[in-house]
């Protein structure tokens, strides 16, 4: 599902700006990256967050996002809390003109503690063409279920850290799905 009428220009800056913010401010870097690195997968996740926020609020939803800084803290409770239910949005740095498809695999860190989230919303930014899209969700007690492993399983790069690895094909793509579960507080 491709985020629709989402400024990319707009959001690529203000995503640079509160990206230099968190990484100032004590952003924890599990990986051992540098402040250049570490600026770049912020900005990623900024970016994430921007086009889902935008399409909850182009649909109409009501939601509170985490926006308490990291000067007392090195990451989120949640991104998203939308009916009781915390959402983590994850996206990939899509770097191929080919369309995401089920057999491509994401890794989850196991030390971020899938199952302390309700629901994961996976994607991708494709900074070479400015758009933002969302595959599908799961819940993150499902992930929590996947292997570990330290190896990308589909592209066949070292994961920085150990991840709950699972193909894209496990995902719902049914979104009026989710926001049926979110809303009613329940897993789907």
């Amino acid at each position: 599902m491709l985020v629709q009428n989402f400024d990319f220009d707009a959001n690529l800056t203000f995503a640079r700006k509160c990206a230099a913010d968190m990484v100032r401010n004590g952003l924890y870097s599990r990986f051992g990256l540098t402040e250049k690195e570490r600026l770049e997968k912020a900005v990623l996740g900024c970016m994430g967050e921007y086009a889902f926020e935008h399409w909850l609020k182009s649909l109409g939803y009501t939601y509170e996002v985490d926006r308490v800084g990291f000067e007392n803290r090195n990451s989120d409770a949640f991104d998203f809390l939308i009916g009781g239910s915390k959402i983590d949005v994850k996206v990939a740095k899509k770097s191929t003109d080919r369309a995401p498809n089920d057999n491509w695999t994401y890794g989850y860190p196991q030390e971020q503690k899938p199952a302390s989230k309700d629901f994961v919303i996976v994607g991708w930014v494709d900074f070479a063409h400015k758009r933002v899209g969302f595959y599908g969700w799961i819940s993150g007690q499902r992930i929590s279920q996947f292997p570990v492993v330290t190896k990308n399983t589909f592209a066949g790069y070292s994961y920085r850290t150990p991840n709950h690895e699972f193909k894209w094909g496990a995902l719902n793509k049914n979104f009026e799905r989710f926001f049926q579960s979110v809303l009613a507080g329940k897993e789907a």
